[in-house]
């Protein structure tokens, strides 16, 4: 066997030592490390370069944005570990043929797992490719279609002075619509992908049927309360700072999203309500408010007098510095609104800002009250008068003696005086002619009353004192 090149070059070394070793195939060995080495190095340097280069190209317009962020955070997986993995699997290759061995087996294998992949790749891999891209693809327009459909629809219906507000509310909708939409996307792409793979679907489809019905009992109200919620903000029923009477609650909406509704009432009490409960919505704050008021006075009093000093209250209100800023229209009367037993009844509206109602009405009132006041017009409390009738008998100050049976015990029959009742104790007050007025005389009756059943009450104790004698020397 003749020398070789490195034998030669290293003098022929025997066998065993580190020169034989280097000679016998060690040296291109260490090269085609050093070799690899550099070749991972210079390659991962030009793959960060071009990552780095489409990861900006990406990030440029929107609708990629997503991807240049997923290929950053992929970057150093890919420029390590991948090429690392293949620039190494070479290496060892070369280096333990280099050395003698039998590398055959290793890259027979390669060589048909590289056939392998190619071949799926070709049928299976395509359509899985395509699938997942598509996939990307509806996410993508699905992110960007369903905000604008839901901005457009919401802006239409509301007022410029609205804008943030329906702007927040889309949002929080257009997430919903996007998660669920998105949801549904992956599903879909998982179980056709799954079935490209040849792995049944089946028991999976039944295990999240099973899964569904079991969830579908235990959050059937938790589901209930998503559809209202999504309801209520779609519709724009009512929005945080609102004055809202929902569920037989009234309060202030201190905040709203998907699943419930929180209000805190004058009481500073807070209402949590879910919105599935809600079935009517009182929005007390909606774009603006009404005055309303009912103002009672006297039958006596002159109605267009009323009317008039009224209006000039209202009119004195929307002139106001302070209160007329809170007023679009001032608070005029509508209508004398209802007879009622003590008082004629006139109602007055007019429109105010959102919440500026309250403290609108209690200025009214009192202005209201101080001016009729100034005015002489009496303002009635309820109270009512007794009638008599007409040609009522008279009724003189002779008093009736004492008739009432007694019941007694039937072994002796007291003998109980009947005694006159002095009237004279009783102050009454005699019309001419010595007759009483109507309600003296109830005050007479009551007082004779009362006198009567005295002297029965007596009567009675007397007499069962001696019905109790009677009983004991009967006993004896």
């Amino acid at each position: 066997m003749t020398d070789s090149f490195l034998d030669n070059l290293l003098g022929n070394p025997t066998e065993g030592s580190l020169l034989g070793w280097l000679a016998a195939g060690g040296l291109w060995a260490i090269l085609i490390a050093v070799a690899a080495l550099f070749a991972w190095w210079a390659t991962r340097i030009l793959a960060r370069r071009s990552l780095k280069q489409a990861v900006k190209e990406l990030d440029q317009h929107e609708a990629t944005a997503d991807v240049g962020v997923a290929v950053q955070a992929a970057d150093s997986w890919i420029s390590n570990v991948l090429i690392g993995a293949i620039f190494a699997t070479a290496g060892t290759i070369g280096i333990l043929h280099v050395l003698g061995n039998n590398v055959d087996p290793a890259i027979d294998y390669i060589a048909r797992t590289a056939s392998s992949i190619g071949n799926w790749l070709t049928t299976d891999g395509i359509r899985i490719v395509l699938i997942l891209f598509m996939s990307w693809v509806t996410t993508r327009i699905t992110r960007r279609v369903i905000p604008r459909v839901m901005s457009s629809i919401m802006l239409g219906q509301a007022s410029t002075a609205d804008h943030d507000e329906v702007l927040k509310r889309s949002e929080t909708l257009s997430s919903v619509f996007v998660g669920a939409a998105v949801a549904l996307i992956y599903v879909s792409a998982l179980f056709m992908v799954l079935t490209e793979l040849s792995i049944p679907i089946g028991p999976v489809l039944g295990g999240f049927g099973v899964a569904g019905i079991a969830v579908g009992f235990g959050a059937q109200y938790l589901v209930r309360d998503l559809i209202a919620g999504i309801f209520i903000l779609a519709e724009n029923q009512y929005r945080t700072g609102d004055v809202v009477t929902i569920a037989g609650v009234s309060g202030l909406v201190e905040s709203i999203n998907l699943r419930r509704t929180v209000l805190r009432d004058l009481d500073g009490q807070v209402h949590v309500i879910p919105n599935g409960e809600i079935t009517v919505a009182a929005n007390k704050t909606k774009y603006w408010s009404r005055v309303n008021l009912d103002i009672g006075v006297a039958y006596k009093e002159d109605v267009e007098q009323v009317v008039t000093v009224l209006n000039d209250i209202g009119e004195e209100i929307a002139a106001d510095p302070y209160f007329g800023l809170m007023l679009i229209t001032p608070p005029q009367v509508l209508r004398l609104d209802s007879l009622d037993d003590s008082a004629v009844t006139f109602k007055m509206l007019g429109d105010c800002k959102p919440m500026k109602q309250w403290e609108i009405m209690g200025e009214m009132r009192k202005r209201i009250k101080i001016r009729l006041d100034a005015e002489g017009i009496e303002i009635p409390f309820p109270h009512q008068t007794i009638y008599w009738g007409e040609a009522q008998p008279a009724f003189r100050e002779e008093s009736p003696r004492s008739t009432a049976p007694i019941d007694v015990h039937p072994r002796q029959t007291p003998n109980i005086p009947n005694e006159d009742i002095n009237v004279n104790d009783v102050e009454v007050e005699k019309l001419p002619d010595g007759i009483m007025s109507p309600d003296k005389r109830e005050e007479l009756l009551a007082a004779i009353a009362i006198s009567t059943a005295s002297r029965l009450s007596d009567s009675n104790l007397d007499l069962q004192s001696k019905t109790a004698l009677i009983d004991i020397s009967d006993s004896d």
